[in-house]
């Protein structure tokens, strides 16, 4: 039953994965000006409720504007260029992977509450390996 339990939670924290890191340098972006919380991130990422993490993180995706997508832009490809001339959705992809890895990085570190190492280790082999491989 436990390894059902795990490929299911598995399954369940890749299609997260999948969709949240989509919007991983505007998350940040957020979380860094003040306007999303460490604990709605924590929501979106660890709940083991999958309606409350939904609702979590369509409360998060109301408050982005076009505006906001440049900046976080602007601000993260400073930090990390684009030293390999990949194309811009490309790129981008790849700013969105870097910027979901500090939110679970700083959620982990900063989790008052314990978290689920399933979760923890599901996410990190997730991002190691490459989404949906």
């Amino acid at each position: 039953m436990a390894l059902i339990l795990d490929k299911t939670t598995s399954k369940k924290l890749e299609n997260r994965l999948t969709e949240f890191s989509k919007f991983g340098m505007i998350f940040y972006y957020l979380f860094e000006e003040g306007r999303a919380s460490i604990s709605d991130l924590e929501n979106i990422f660890f709940s083991h409720d999958d309606e409350k993490s939904c609702f979590i993180y369509g409360k998060l995706i109301k408050n982005i504007n076009p505006k906001d997508m440049k900046l976080s832009f602007d601000r993260y490809s400073k930090d990390n260029p684009n030293l390999d001339g990949l194309e811009k959705a490309k790129y981008e992809e790849d700013l969105n992977i870097i910027y979901t890895k500090k939110i679970l990085n700083t959620i982990v570190n900063d989790a008052k509450d314990k978290i689920d190492k399933v979760y923890i280790n599901t996410y990190d082999y997730l991002l190691a390996n490459g989404i949906n491989s």
